[in-house]
């Protein structure tokens, strides 16, 4: 049985997101999808919503599981018993940094691998901070998120937070 883990901030999740869960869970016995609680930055949603609207993203995909971790990702990903690390790319300009981390998380942890997913084309311009941005103008949202997230970034923009 291979356990994969798709890592991130997914500050909120987004469409593109999904696109690479849903593909990665076609390729992979079991995939873990862990939430990075970064203490240096300051995100949006806090890391308990960001796992309660993956769940609800992913109910339908029996063998995706959401876990939130700080810490090294490769020290999670091997205490979570996962052999790959799932990437997704979007561009040219995420290769560099995207492999620079693949090698040091091999160095790390030679027994984990990383696999990179081309975004699809339709999502390959999309991140979390284009939907922040877009948000925060009150601008529609609902195409780059699912339905649950745009209500928490609707729920959000009320209080002024986005």
């Amino acid at each position: 049985m291979t356990t994969a883990m798709y890592p991130g901030s997914f500050d909120p999740v987004t469409r593109g997101h999904l696109d690479i869960i849903k593909r990665a869970s076609r390729m992979f016995d079991k995939l873990i999808v862990a939430v990075l609680n970064n203490s240096a930055k300051t995100p949006l949603f806090t890391v308990e919503q960001r796992v309660e609207m993956l769940r609800e993203c992913c109910k339908d995909i029996p063998n995706v599981e959401i876990a939130s971790f700080d810490g090294l990702t490769v020290n999670f990903a091997k205490a979570q018993g996962a052999t790959v690390m799932v990437r997704g790319l979007r561009a040219v300009t995420d290769f560099e940094n995207e492999m620079q981390l693949a090698h040091t998380n091999h160095a790390l942890q030679p027994g984990i691998e990383t696999v990179f997913l081309a975004t699809s084309i339709k999502w390959s311009y999309l991140s979390s901070t284009i939907v922040k941005e877009a948000a925060h103008y009150r601008q529609d949202v609902s195409q780059f998120v699912t339905p649950n997230v745009e209500a928490a970034l609707q729920a959000k923009q009320r209080c002024g937070d986005v």
